[in-house]
């Protein structure tokens, strides 16, 4: 359990927390309420903020991790984790801080799960209750647009839903925003709220993300652009708005969520060893 010395107002604490609710928002997610003591100093993130969950290997168990350095060194922490018997590691997945509530009594904030196959993330998921138990470290936060950017275009699959949700539903009045979304089918269409004035095109069933993205206008002079997704998706989209729209690089925030083939644990593994670093990282 994390101990007072090392669970400070960071988004690198380790942090344990309790299911309180669950539901279908839609048929392929699943939102999930969770609160605790742990989540009391919470720190705030940008609206996109995700968190890594780690989910126990069997239901009803308490994730078991190893215990933060006293130094609070969560990279270190992190190479132990990696280092662990596969059988005994709990697995990690990455998911969006959708929506967050603080109240006198404490902190609860909503995730949402997108159900794909089999992995561990949509296995917890699909038969999460209250009182079941997950770790997480996070949230950290991209999404950032600056004084020159006049508007905003957003772009991902539905892995990147919650996020784009989040961002849309902090945009400030009047905030000019376009909104692309790959989803499954049209079951999986949602709506937001928003102050700002903000378009959506839902792609499903048709045409790649990639090829509405070409026939789509940008919202403005000057768009913070906001790409998340399958990594190869988004290396394409990005190439695209630069090199075919005359995007400037240093305007789009891009970030793949996840590779098509490999799973998060797989990815983790080969960027720890492409860094150089000991042990074994949407």
């Amino acid at each position: 359990m994390t101990t007072e010395a090392t669970r400070t107002s960071t988004p690198y604490a380790l942090r344990h927390a309790e299911v309180l609710d669950t539901r279908r928002i839609t048929p392929g997610t699943v939102r999930v309420t969770l609160g605790g003591p742990d989540l009391v100093d919470l720190p705030h993130a940008a609206p996109d903020g995700y968190l890594k969950l780690f989910f126990p290997r069997l239901r009803g168990e308490v994730p078991t991790l190893p215990e933060v350095p006293a130094d609070g060194d969560i990279g270190r922490w992190y190479r132990t984790y990696l280092a662990m018997p596969d059988a005994e590691r709990p697995p990690m997945r990455t998911y969006t801080l959708r929506r967050r509530r603080d109240h006198p009594g404490g902190v609860e904030i909503d995730v949402d799960l997108v159900l794909h196959g089999d992995g561990p993330g949509s296995t917890w998921a699909r038969d999460a209750a209250a009182g079941d138990r997950v770790a997480f470290t996070g949230p950290y936060g991209l999404y950032g647009p600056r004084a020159e950017h006049d508007s905003v275009l957003l772009v991902g699959d539905e892995t990147a839903v919650p996020a784009m949700g989040a961002i849309v539903e902090s945009l400030p009045t009047g905030t000019r925003a376009e909104v692309v979304a790959a989803v499954s089918s049209g079951a999986e269409v949602t709506s937001f709220t928003t102050a700002g004035e903000v378009g959506v095109s839902w792609v499903h069933g048709g045409p790649t993300l990639l090829e509405v993205v070409t026939q789509t206008d940008l919202p403005g002079e000057r768009p913070y652009v906001w790409l998340a997704g399958e990594a190869g998706t988004v290396r394409e989209l990005r190439r695209h708005l630069v090199r075919e729209r005359g995007v400037d690089r240093k305007d789009i925030q891009f970030c793949g969520y996840w590779r098509r083939g490999k799973s998060e644990d797989q990815a983790a593994a080969e960027a720890m060893a492409a860094s150089g670093a000991t042990g074994e990282d949407d």
